[in-house]
Formats: C-alpha cells, structure tokens, sequence
C-alpha cells in the first residue's frame, strides 16, 4: 500500500469501539479521492446513535455537489448489536435522489419501511430469528464481536438496508501490521466471504477494541476505499501512523 500519512487520537483505556467519539474518513472512489467522512458515536440512556457525514470534497466539489447522510441507532444485547432506527439520505446539486428510513424489532423479527420522498410506500420485512444491523452499524458489530468474542472465527449477520434483508457472513483473516511511532502495531483484516459481487474487507486495529482504520468494499463495477484521517475522543494521545 502506498505511504499515507494518518493522525489517530486514541483512549488508552482500553474502550474504543463503543465511547462516544469522532472519526474521519477518506473516500475515494475507482481511485479518485471524492469525498470526506465524518463517523459520529453517541451514547444515551443504553442507545448507541451512530451517523455519517460525507460530502464531495477537492477538485471534484467545484464540478459536483454530492453529500451521503447516514444515521444508525441501536443497542447492545447478549447476542451483540441490534439495531432499532436505520435512516439514509443522498443529494446531488441541492436535490434529494435516495432517502430511505427504517424501524428496525429484532423482538418481532420484523423492519417496516418508513415514507420519505423516495420510498413513498410502507414495506414490511420478516427477518430470521436474531439481532439485526444495518450498513453503519454492521462495522461496529463487527468490532463488538471482535473484542467480546476473540476465539471465534466466523461471524453472520442480518443487514437491513430499506431495500431487503439480506445475510452476511464475515471471516477474520489474517494480521496486518502497521507502524505508529516507531512502534508496530497489529490489525485483523476480515473479509466478507458470501458474496461476489459486494466484496468487503475491513482491517481493525487490534490493542484498541477493534477500531476500523481502512474499509473497503467492491459494488459491481466501483471499488469504494476509506481510510481513517483522525480519530478524538474525551482523553487523546497524538499517534503518527504510516502504512
């Protein structure tokens, strides 16, 4: 991978995943960097509130206007994550071109479509028995699973996305180790193994709960890349970290 220069803030208490933070994002598109995202956790009375910001950014936003808002709420069970709210919003030049939201009853085995401009009819889904995620959240289920679950290989998953439901299944691979001040560091990559067509391989740092610092996710034709800029939570440490 090429030299790429990151500022990670990082709690040493050992508490990442799920502590109210701030982390920013590099997407880049085929290649091209388009965007900058920002991941937002919040904590209140045992609901987790997890959004993410994008919006196009250099060279590209004097051609194109394009912005990616993303809100997740869930909780945390015996079985890990589980969703409850899942609402998703895309605009080009001032304009809204996808807004899907959903309710998300793991209890019931049930996610009921929410109307918005662009989903203008009420769809309800049965799920299977089990927690459900959705596309934000399913990173920190990971990580969740990860950190609570460490002899555990294979992991599975039901994705709600306002369009379907769908089954994941996601493999720990193998160590990948990076250097952050002359020390090195270890990270898990794990890889998504049930589909050809929407590839996923996510590497989470492994001495702090499984922060994800680089996702990257093939959908058909395009390949999507984030890497992470700079991470802050209430106590920091200052990290330089070179791939």
């Amino acid at each position: 991978m090429k030299s790429l220069a990151l500022i990670l803030f990082i709690y040493f208490n050992n508490v990442l995943a799920f502590e109210p933070h701030t982390a920013n994002y590099q997407l880049s598109i085929n290649g091209i960097n388009i965007a900058k995202e920002i991941r937002t956790l919040h904590e209140l009375d045992n609901q987790y509130f997890y959004t993410a910001n994008a919006e196009t950014s250099g060279v590209l936003s004097l051609i194109k206007d394009y912005s990616i808002a993303a809100s997740s709420i869930f909780s945390i069970n015996d079985k890990g994550v589980d969703g409850v709210n899942y609402q998703i919003m895309e605009q080009e030049n001032g304009k809204v071109s996808k807004n899907r939201a959903i309710d998300i009853s793991s209890k019931n085995n049930t996610v009921i479509s929410i109307l918005t401009k662009t989903q203008p009819k009420i769809i309800t889904w049965k799920a299977e028995q089990g927690n459900i995620v959705d596309p934000l959240s399913l990173f920190l289920a990971i990580s969740y699973d990860l950190t609570n679950k460490p002899n555990q290989k294979d992991f599975y998953y039901q994705v709600a996305n306002g369009k379907s439901i769908k089954q994941h299944h996601y493999q720990k691979s193998k160590n990948v180790d990076i250097k952050i001040n002359n020390r090195t560091f270890k990270t898990i990559k794990v890889d998504r193994m049930d589909s050809t067509n929407n590839k996923s391989q996510i590497y989470y740092l492994t001495e702090y709960r499984y922060l994800p610092v680089i996702i990257k996710q093939t959908k058909g034709s395009k390949k999507y890349l984030y890497k992470i800029k700079d991470f802050k939570i209430s106590e920091v440490e200052k990290l330089q970290v070179t791939f």
